[in-house]
């Protein structure tokens, strides 16, 4: 049927906007897509405040092998700068301030190399280098590892290394025990923290062949400035008190024990006086640059000093090449007054 153009024209113009606009397109228009339905979701994006503050609480463990610290990434100096991708910047002042302090967990000694009877045998005894974290290297190391793998979670940090004084090599030559000799000292507490620190200094001494032992080079002066108490020592046969009582009983101690090894005895000075420690005769004292304490190494291997302090029993032990089927037996000198 068609349209009747009389009834068209008839109609209100007010509806006029209205039929135009249907006239126009009468097909209707598809929705607009919404930018939120059009955005692509990024899923490793932190959505909130809380996200990002999740991902700077994330640990991360250091580690030298043996030992191992954790430390939050935000502890560490990192801040996250992008989310799509993750991207971390480092506060470098700041890593370097969390590694220094925690730089002591990767700190170890320098352990000498040092014989030893092990289950009835001769062994050398291993020992280790000195450590040290490298605070500048590890930071730039793990500032690069962060930038490269944003999740890293693992670390392991850079060492200083530094070998000890006796190694596995300055003991070569040597096959066993040679001498040992103790002596007990009295239970007083300046005379025994003399006798530590003198027992300190020449614990672990190595002598090549040929090479002399001087007991005031090993242990230096004793003064108070270096810890050494007063306690009693014999001057001119008397008893008085002295800066340093108490290292003659260590001189004594050695004295017999290189003695009893063989050494060459060079250099040894009697108490004015005799004493309960150590048997008639084979007593020995020391006094800073007139007194002194030396032998030498009169052998072709090396010879290696362990001094132990322990529970008032003083024991110091030589180790070197022992001469099969050699036997040593010290006579008493006779016993003289003396300075």
């Amino acid at each position: 049927m068609k349209r009747n153009p009389v009834l068209f024209l008839a109609v209100s113009t007010a509806l006029a906007p209205c039929l135009y606009a249907f006239a126009q397109d009468e097909t209707p228009a598809k929705p607009e897509p919404s930018p939120q339905a059009s955005a692509t979701p990024k899923p490793d994006a932190p959505k909130s405040v809380a996200d990002t503050k999740n991902r700077l609480d994330l640990p991360i463990t250091f580690t030298d092998g043996v030992s191992f610290v954790t430390r939050t990434r935000k502890e560490l100096g990192l801040s996250l700068v992008s989310d799509a991708p993750v991207r971390f910047v480092v506060d470098k002042a700041r890593l370097k301030d969390a590694l220094g302090a925690v730089a002591k967990t990767f700190r170890s000694e320098a352990v000498d190399f040092r014989p030893a009877i092990s289950g009835g045998k001769f062994a050398i005894k291993p020992g280790q280098s000195a450590r040290a974290l490298n605070v500048a290297t590890t930071a730039e190391r793990f500032e690069d590892a962060v930038t490269e793998n944003p999740g890293t979670v693992s670390f392991r940090v850079s060492l200083d290394k530094k070998p000890p004084v006796v190694t596995a090599d300055k003991l070569t030559g040597i096959t066993g025990k040679m001498s040992s000799f103790s002596s007990v000292a009295s239970d007083t507490a300046g005379r025994d923290i003399n006798i530590g620190i003198a027992v300190g200094d020449i614990n672990g001494t190595l002598l090549s062949p040929e090479e002399t032992f001087s007991l005031n080079t090993i242990v230096g002066r004793r003064t108070k400035a270096r810890g050494y108490k007063k306690a009693k020592v014999f001057v001119n046969a008397k008893i008085v008190e002295g800066v340093g009582g108490g290292v003659s009983q260590v001189t004594g101690t050695l004295f017999n024990a290189a003695a009893l090894a063989g050494l060459s005895i060079l250099e040894v000075h009697p108490h004015s006086r005799p004493v309960a420690y150590l048997p008639l005769g084979r007593d020995a004292t020391v006094a800073y640059g007139s007194k002194d304490l030396r032998f030498k190494n009169n052998t072709d291997a090396p010879v290696y000093i362990v001094y132990t302090f322990q529970r008032q029993r003083l024991t110091a032990t030589v180790w070197g090449k022992p001469v099969a089927g050699r036997k040593i037996a010290l006579r008493p000198r006779v016993q003289r007054r003396g300075a």
